[in-house]
């Protein structure tokens, strides 16, 4: 429950008392001067603030501090004591564990060094956010910036007096921590991807706005993702594999030695057979075995490997502007739930097809989509850095058929049309799919079965993207 102190000298004790209770790398005043710019950030960024030992612990973690021992705690109040230890085991030892804390210590190592207090302030607020802590402290703004303007020692000593006094804001403090723990003992993760992402483009995100997108959307694939399986298997094509030319970046040789003969060039000579060679003038043994064609030879393999093309068209038409509506029971709007589909697909076709010669391409149709085409961008980035990925405007969805018809002679093609609401006719060679998000309750064109009525909304989208996986293998 937030809570707000009683007056400005019960507020400083609080914010003093609380930056004594970090527990990485001590409270020496030099390390609270470096912590003074997270805090700033932190609260500029949350509401209500935890207590300030946390946002420095944190902001440690994930700008790579290890986690050392536990540092004593006062003795003034015995459930603070317990309250931080129950927070350095449940909350700071296992965000010490997370899968995700190596990408983002990276991804704040890379950071400009004056963009990382944005970043640490960042982080604290999604933890606590996917703790649903709700034990916070409304500060003022005001009073906060002029308290952490004092000199770093002036600061500690005010705190460890306030400790010792064992007065409403430690009790206060107790609570927080109590809080943290438990939280932290329920939540499903600490760290995701949704942080990651934000994180690698913290630097081109700068409206609020933008930046929540971006997270919702890394949040929605991820939850769209769990209902596709791990592993799967693409459909066998219907002709034959038959590269015509040796040139075709689809068919190249497969390389490397596979056995050894006594016909073959010099330069694939097996070199033990250079022991024969003799320092005499006269005709030595290697002379002889070339002569009669018994030296050894290397043989390289000649076989082709053939891969399959793949090209994957997402279609985002100007009927998405419409879409941009949250329904009751979801999560999220339904135009960053698209977001997060593309998103989830794109993720798992290229684990599935990862032996094909497989490309994406996120078109935008017509105007009013500028945000989304800026959000494909951010969130297709590793894709468009290898080159698997592209983001284009066309004008008419005839313009993105006719487009994907001339790929279809080279490559199996597919095309997703996302935000319409009727089929175009559809060339044969081309797989052509629908996805009707005017109504709460998304509608496939190509699923072979309508969704049972009264199913819960979530659950659909979940089928909705089980059945559009399955399509594109």
């Amino acid at each position: 429950m937030t809570t707000a102190p009683r007056g400005p000298e019960e507020a400083e004790r609080w914010l003093c008392a609380g930056l004594c209770l970090a527990r990485l790398e001590g409270t020496s005043p030099e390390a609270v001067a470096q912590a003074v710019p997270w805090l700033l950030a932190a609260h500029a960024e949350l509401p209500v603030l935890p207590p300030l030992g946390v946002v420095v612990d944190l902001g440690r973690l994930v700008l790579g501090a290890p986690l050392e021992s536990s540092r004593p705690v006062p003795d003034s109040v015995p459930s603070l004591r317990a309250a931080v230890r129950a927070y350095e085991d449940h909350l700071l030892a296992r965000l010490a564990a997370e899968p995700h804390l190596e990408a983002v210590v990276n991804a704040l190592a890379r950071m400009p060094v004056e963009l990382r207090p944005r970043g640490v302030a960042f982080l604290v607020a999604r933890v606590l956010t996917r703790l649903g802590f709700t034990g916070g402290t409304a500060v003022n703004p005001g009073l906060a910036r002029r308290v952490l303007e004092h000199p770093p020692a002036e600061l500690l000593q005010t705190g460890h007096a306030a400790l010792r006094e064992r007065g409403a804001e430690v009790e206060r403090l107790a609570e927080a921590y109590e809080a943290l723990g438990g939280a932290a003992r329920r939540a499903r993760a600490l760290l995701g991807d949704a942080e990651v992402f934000t994180l690698e483009n913290l630097e081109r995100l700068q409206g609020r706005a933008r930046r929540l997108a971006l997270e919702q959307a890394v949040e929605a694939a991820e939850a769209l993702s769990e209902a596709l399986p791990r592993r799967a298997r693409s459909r066998k094509p219907a002709s034959g594999q038959m590269p015509s030319h040796l040139e075709d970046d689809a068919a190249f040789p497969q390389g490397g030695f596979s056995s050894v003969s006594n016909v073959g060039s010099l330069e694939n000579l097996v070199t033990s057979e250079l022991v024969y060679m003799e320092d005499d003038a006269g005709l030595d043994l290697f002379d002889m075995r070339y002569v009669e064609g018994e030296l050894l030879y290397y043989t390289r393999d000649e076989s082709l490997v053939v891969r399959r093309r793949r090209r994957v068209t997402f279609a985002l038409l100007p009927g998405l502007t419409e879409a941009r509506v949250k329904d009751a029971g979801l999560r999220w709007q339904r135009g960053v739930l698209v977001l997060g589909l593309v998103l989830s697909l794109v993720r798992r076709l290229s684990v599935w097809l990862g032996e094909e010669e497989l490309r994406f391409r996120v078109v935008v149709v017509g105007e009013g989509l500028e945000a989304e085409r800026g959000l494909c961008e951010l969130l297709l980035r590793e894709w468009l850095a290898r080159g698997n990925a592209e983001v284009t405007v066309a004008d008419r969805v005839e313009t993105v058929l006719t487009q994907a018809v001339e790929d279809a002679k080279r490559a199996r093609t597919d095309v997703l049309l996302l935000g319409g609401r009727e089929v175009p006719p559809a060339p044969s060679q081309v797989g052509l799919s629908l996805l009707d998000v005017s109504q709460p309750v998304p509608r496939l064109s190509s699923a072979s079965s309508p969704e049972p009525p009264g199913e819960e909304l979530w659950a659909t989208w979940r089928g909705v993207t089980l059945e559009l996986a399955r399509g594109l293998l």
